[in-house]
């Protein structure tokens, strides 16, 4: 079997050999201080949302891993951390239902079982794998799941355009570094198809390990407007796991992307809740 650091070392190598890949997007195993690089009882992996990169969820996702003693994976999915204006031709859900699945066998190596950490996307994606390998995932952290997108309209004429595609809106440059700033049409055909062939009751409720979702859901005006809270809730209610271990909360003066401060006023708030839920529900 292969090493922990050579497995660290392997994934080094692909990532270092993508083109136009941006600097800190890419994927890597954050291994725990102090302690031999070994499989560890829990792995912490994290799955980050569409058109986005590890740094949407920190630095919350390494205090986390800090927390359960666990060492930590970040995904990148393949086709993201980078402006190429192709990079996301051909895009599909099963592609990146295949790069999750891999992300959580780098899991399985870190750890005997997996908590996953995940935004937007990222946690349709995760919750794809929960209900896929309930004896293997140990809890699930989804904020702003993707269940549905808010605006339905928006990403049926999206899905209609041809080529790459801007975005619009003016972007820091904080956001142009962790987030693509060009995105392939393809891309917005495959989420949408991801969403209603996998967001469905038949497949969540077969998720039955603890789970917290946390939403930007802080009344009219101040409310998420990329992804429908709404939908996240009726979600939440299909899920097979045991209503004594899951927990949904909702923020005021929040932002989609949750528990990042460069992007949420509430990352604070949202962290501290996400160490409670784990410490009331121990992995």
């Amino acid at each position: 079997m292969i090493s922990l650091e050579a497995l660290a070392r392997d994934i080094e190598d692909r990532e270092g050999a993508i083109p136009g890949l941006k600097p800190d997007n890419q994927a890597r195993i954050v291994f725990l201080d102090g302690v031999p690089r070994e499989r560890r009882p829990l792995a912490v992996v994290y799955l980050h949302g569409f058109t986005a990169s590890q740094a949407e969820g920190a630095p919350a996702h390494r205090a986390l891993a800090q927390a359960c003693g666990a060492h930590l994976y970040l995904n990148r999915l393949h086709d993201h951390g980078t402006d190429e204006p192709m990079a996301m031709a051909g895009a599909t859900p099963q592609q990146w239902r295949d790069d999750a699945d891999a992300a959580f066998r780098i899991g399985l190596a870190l750890g005997e079982r997996v908590l996953l950490v995940a935004t937007s996307m990222g946690g349709s994606l995760a919750l794809d794998l929960a209900a896929t390998y309930p004896d293997k995932v140990a809890a699930l952290i989804a904020w702003s799941p993707g269940i549905r997108v808010f605006d339905e309209e928006q990403l049926r004429a999206a899905t209609l355009l041809e080529g790459p595609v801007v975005p619009p809106g003016d972007r820091t440059p904080y956001q142009r570094q962790y987030w693509s700033s060009v995105v392939h049409s393809d891309a917005y055909r495959a989420i949408a198809r991801l969403f209603v062939e996998r967001m469905q009751p038949a497949n969540l409720g077969k998720v039955t390990c603890p789970v917290l979702f946390g939403a930007w859901d802080g009344g009219a005006g101040d409310s998420d407007t990329l992804t429908s809270v709404a939908a996240m809730r009726e979600a939440f209610a299909w899920l097979g796991t045991p209503a004594s271990s899951r927990r949904f909360i909702g923020y005021d003066h929040a932002a989609h992307v949750l528990a990042n401060p460069n992007r949420s006023p509430a990352a604070g708030r949202v962290l501290a809740d996400a160490l409670a839920f784990l410490a009331e529900h121990r992995p």
